[in-house]
């Protein structure tokens, strides 16, 4: 058994796997984005009060996956919660983590993030590994599930050392869009079923993975997926998504907040409503499409607040899933 939390962090991403081993409980982390002035993994953390985490994963090095990293670290350190494993994309030279982002304000935070790291690591507080796509780097989640590293591969960590531009730029003023380059592809799978976690990948990843890489793909059917980069539709692989192996009903979860990209895009909310086994499942709230204006509200006389005209159709929010075997249920 293994349950798939998607932290509702607004317009980033921040997911908690948790799994029982040998009636142990194990807990591990993908990335951690504040919410305003909270951090939802953080808070998670201290309701459940774990003695150790597994691992800690950084997807790649944008701001809206790292933010609350620093402070879940401190905590940590403070309460003694043994982290045995930090992965991540990046080198840590000051030259590449600065060309992750766009503005100094993200440079300090980034830099700070990993000089804690290092510090933590020299007082054998933890390990810190830069990951790739290297089969053999394998992550038993209990006695059924395993974790493997699809992407990035070498091919995207040299676009992104030798500045090749990512194919468009949807990033808030912080971020790099380079560094979507780095973002990693996340396989969890026993023998039948499949998990995937996609981070901000760009779609030509994807049809890389698909050409190149089926073997590691897998021939097991997809149970969850996370859409890519927060449902744009610039990191739609509709190639991609229609050949996967999939089950009679396939979470498909966004994670989104307020935006000023149109994420989740109609394209990729369209594409796969017309999916036959596709669910989109979102994060954020979901108003009904025939929600009134601002304007037209204040200027109405009969309708209030509590309306259902202006109910959510669909609450956001935490997305639980618990996969157990072949089955998946959403809590």
């Amino acid at each position: 058994m293994i349950k798939v939390t998607f932290k509702n962090v607004g317009q980033g991403d921040s997911i908690i796997l948790e799994w029982e081993q040998n009636g142990e409980s194990k807990i591990g982390i993908v990335d951690c984005n504040l919410l305003n002035s909270e951090n939802p993994v953080l808070t998670h953390i201290s309701n459940i009060g774990p003695k150790e985490i597994e691992f800690i994963i950084l997807s790649h090095p944008h701001k809206d996956h790292f933010s609350g990293f620093r402070e879940l670290l401190q905590y940590c350190r403070e309460k003694n919660i043994c982290i045995k494993k930090f992965f991540h994309t990046a080198q840590t030279t000051p030259d590449y983590l600065k060309s992750a982002s766009r503005s100094v304000v993200a440079d300090n935070e980034l830099f700070e993030l990993f000089v804690l790291l290092k510090n933590m690591k020299l007082k054998n507080e933890i390990k810190v590994y830069a990951i790739n796509d290297n089969p053999l780097l394998q992550l038993n989640l209990g006695n059924e599930f395993v974790m493997e590293i699809l992407a990035p591969s070498s091919i995207e960590t040299d676009k992104f050392i030798r500045g090749v531009n990512f194919p468009f730029d949807e990033e808030e003023s912080t971020s790099n869009p380079n560094a979507n380059w780095l973002s990693t592809v996340l396989k969890i799978s026993n023998n039948k079923r499949t998990i995937l976690l996609t981070s901000d990948v760009e779609s030509s990843v994807l049809n890389r993975l698909a050409k190149e890489e089926s073997a590691r793909l897998g021939e097991s059917s997809l149970i969850l997926v996370q859409a890519p980069h927060h449902g744009s539709k610039h990191n739609l692989s509709k190639a991609f998504w229609k050949t996967r192996k999939r089950d009679n009903i396939t979470p498909l979860v966004v994670s989104v907040g307020k935006n000023g990209h149109g994420h989740p895009s109609p394209e990729l909310i369209n594409f796969f409503n017309d999916q036959e086994s596709y669910e989109i499942v979102r994060t954020d709230i979901v108003i009904d499409d025939f929600e009134k204006t601002i304007e037209e509200k204040e200027s109405s006389a009969i309708l209030d607040s509590h309306s259902t005209l202006y109910k959510p159709t669909r609450l956001g929010g935490d997305k639980v899933f618990t996969i157990t075997g072949t089955s998946i249920k959403m809590t």
